[in-house]
């Protein structure tokens, strides 16, 4: 017999996202409509100050909204291991990694159509091959969306050109309002690159578009291809780009070449939980397009949110998305975004917490709560929680799982080679120099000969010119976000 937990906001009249502002104003508004009079039973009181009493109150209702998520039915699983659930009693800061993992029980459906919006860089710097392999990249989408999707072309450079406006590809031709769309493929090879690189006036242009046709069930998504700076407009980018995620809009960023601002990027697609990506000849555009394109339309959950609930004893110190694509989290963000749940893949994170230093034997729970919105439906939430025991005497643990060792593993190798930029760029050649060299013995570890000899380019570099390539920074960066994402299956049980 499965017991009913009340629904505690809906009993004070408050939606599951509502600030704790909102939930003292609404108690204090039923107790004035029981001071006016209004009746209302005993038993229905006592309801409301009890729910008052749990949602007012962080840590209940973390533990509250953690116990609904998990007697809620779903088409979805989710599941949190950890990597040690005994911790030994110290009173010195203790880690704690979980691997997260949330994936459909049904892993076929209805394919839902598709709204892209594709802006392309075509700034002075484009020009030649890069500029090509973009336009042969456009030709791709044409060739492998399917009659029912939509798509919008857009270049920029200083300014935006709506090459191929918005429109559902089975009637595009068809279309009086659109001449463009009757010869698609010579619009695209009218393209010629000029001008400097203003991110926003593409973006904006593409989400106008895009947003034209974001309704009726479709996955609305933008991908932005640059091999640059923007100059004096990333804040306006990164406005756009939040704007974007409220109205359910994706955005994926690939860098072109070397010369463009990664942490930029990261940043762009972190409000709708999207992915950045490094394209380092112009022939891999249409290996990573088509990847791409692999996950959009076979969505079984959209707008997934990871909820900052965490109890005293745990902060959240690091996090990354595994699976579908390996992507850092935007942990400031509170809920967190991860994106969509697609159909080729579960979706996987590594949480690293860090827990405080603890002077008695306790035990807590480690929620884990995600929201989404299924496709065509409303919201929901699933929720699993991980117990930790911390006590003097800490045998009889399980071992983590071969996966999530291997996943801290490689993380720490992420911030290794991050850390050994941040101290290039301080100055601090020395210790970066030695971080390299550290690295290249993790990289062959790892078996990765490729990122060891990138690894040991740049330690060299170092040592003779004082400086870190932009290519060597992009090549390791994002060939270690790779490796993160291609952590070796369990055994089957």
């Amino acid at each position: 017999m499965t017991t009913q937990v009340p629904d505690l906001y809906r009993t004070l009249g408050v939606g599951r996202d509502a600030t704790t502002e909102a939930i003292e104003a609404a108690y204090t508004g039923w107790q004035a409509r029981l001071s006016a009079g209004e009746p209302i039973s005993t038993q229905e009181w006592e309801r409301l100050r009890y729910a008052h009493e749990v949602l007012s109150n962080p840590q209940r209702r973390s533990l509250y909204d953690s116990l609904v998520a998990e007697t809620t039915v779903s088409s979805l699983d989710l599941s949190v291991a950890v990597s040690a659930a005994r911790l030994p009693l110290l009173a010195t800061p203790q880690v704690v990694y979980a691997l997260v993992r949330l994936a459909a029980r049904e892993t076929t459906g209805e394919r839902r159509p598709l709204t892209l919006g594709l802006v392309v860089d075509r700034s002075t710097s484009m020009r030649g091959e890069r500029l090509e392999k973009v336009m042969a990249a456009a030709e791709l989408l044409l060739d492998r969306l399917g009659p029912e999707d939509a798509l919008a072309l857009i270049s920029f450079s200083d300014r935006a050109e709506v090459v191929l406006p918005a429109a559902v590809l089975g009637t595009a031709n068809g279309r009086d309002d659109a001449p463009a769309w009757r010869d698609p493929r010579r619009q695209l090879r009218s393209l010629a690159a000029s001008g400097g690189t203003e991110i926003y006036q593409g973006l904006r242009a593409g989400l106008d578009e895009v947003s034209r046709l974001a309704n009726g069930g479709r996955i609305a998504h933008l991908i932005l291809l640059t091999d640059g700076h923007t100059y004096g407009d990333a804040d306006h980018c990164l406005r756009l780009a939040r704007d974007a995620a409220a109205r359910g809009i994706g955005i994926t960023a690939f860098g072109i070449g070397a010369d463009w601002n990664d942490a930029f990027l990261d940043a762009l697609v972190a409000p709708s939980g999207g992915q950045s990506h490094y394209a380092a000849a112009p022939g891999d555009i249409l290996t990573h397009l088509e990847a791409r394109l692999a996950g959009l339309g076979d969505i079984y959950a959209h707008d997934v949110r990871l909820r900052a609930g965490w109890p005293a004893q745990l902060s959240l110190r690091a996090g990354f998305r595994l699976a579908p694509f390996p992507q850092p989290l935007a942990l400031e963000a509170d809920p967190i975004p991860l994106g969509d749940l697609e159909g080729r893949a579960p979706l996987t994170l590594l949480l690293e917490f860090a827990v405080a230093p603890q002077t008695m034997a306790t035990r807590f729970r480690l929620p884990v709560e995600v929201r989404y919105r299924r496709p065509g439906g409303g919201e929901e939430s699933l929720g699993r929680a991980a117990q930790l025991l911390v006590q003097s005497d800490t045998t009889g643990d399980e071992a983590p799982t071969a996966s999530l060792i291997e996943a801290a593993r490689r993380l720490n190798l992420y911030r290794m080679q991050e850390r050994a930029w941040e101290e290039a760029q301080s100055g601090r050649l020395d210790t970066a120099a030695a971080r390299m060299r550290r690295l290249t013995d993790r990289y062959l570890e790892t078996g990765d000969l490729k990122l060891a000899q990138q690894a040991q380019l740049e330690a060299q570099r170092l040592g003779r010119l004082g400086t870190m390539s932009l290519e060597g920074r992009k090549v390791l960066k994002y060939g270690t976000r790779l490796l993160l994402g291609q952590l070796p299956r369990e055994p089957e049980s």
